[in-house]
């Protein structure tokens, strides 16, 4: 009962391989993959397109940092204004493909230590703005299950398109769950 997003192919993994973001790499097929996995979610729900979005796996190393930031670029390419928070807070990668520095993310605005403007970065990508993980705490399910998560979402809900998670795998971890909740 599952629809059907999409396909998309692999490309190699490591730091000889090339960026894997669609905006960078020159692979027609990979960024054609990614837009026809946009459409069809942005056409899966009857409502006016989908608010929000989580990128989950069954356990890591299996693609979904990659899906997830090439699936905001997509909807960023489409004229959406988009937020991508990376919620795996345990092996976090999104910040590492956009090519972030170091600052502050989600773990620092979760514990209160800066708000949630002080934790939204441009990506450079025009419409993609980024939470990144942050620093890794020592309780990410503590974190996540706070009052402050749900504040972060009322809030993006009014400023974005679109919110797109890049959660924790679920074979491993709840945090997705709650998230998802």
């Amino acid at each position: 009962g599952v629809p059907f997003l999409g396909m998309i192919p692999a490309v190699p993994k490591g730091k000889d391989g090339p960026n894997p973001l669609i905006h960078v790499v020159g692979l027609s097929n990979f960024s054609e993959a990614f837009k026809t996995v946009r459409t069809n979610v942005l056409f899966s729900s009857a409502e006016d397109g989908v608010r929000s979005l989580v990128v989950t796996s069954a356990s890591p190393g299996e693609g979904k940092s990659i899906c997830s930031a090439n699936i905001a670029v997509a909807m960023a390419q489409a004229g959406m204004r988009v937020l991508l928070v990376d919620a795996d807070m345990r092996r976090p990668r999104v910040q590492d493909y956009l090519e972030l520095p170091d600052g502050p993310g989600l773990s620092t605005y979760l514990i209160g230590e800066c708000t949630l403007d002080g934790a939204i970065r441009r990506s450079g990508i025009q419409g993609l703005d980024v939470i990144t993980a942050g620093p890794i705490p020592p309780n990410p399910l503590e974190l996540v299950e706070s009052p402050r998560m749900a504040d972060l979402f009322a809030e993006a809900r009014k400023r974005y398109d679109s919110i797109v998670v890049d959660a924790s795998p679920m074979g491993l971890v709840s945090e997705f769950k709650i998230i998802m909740g």
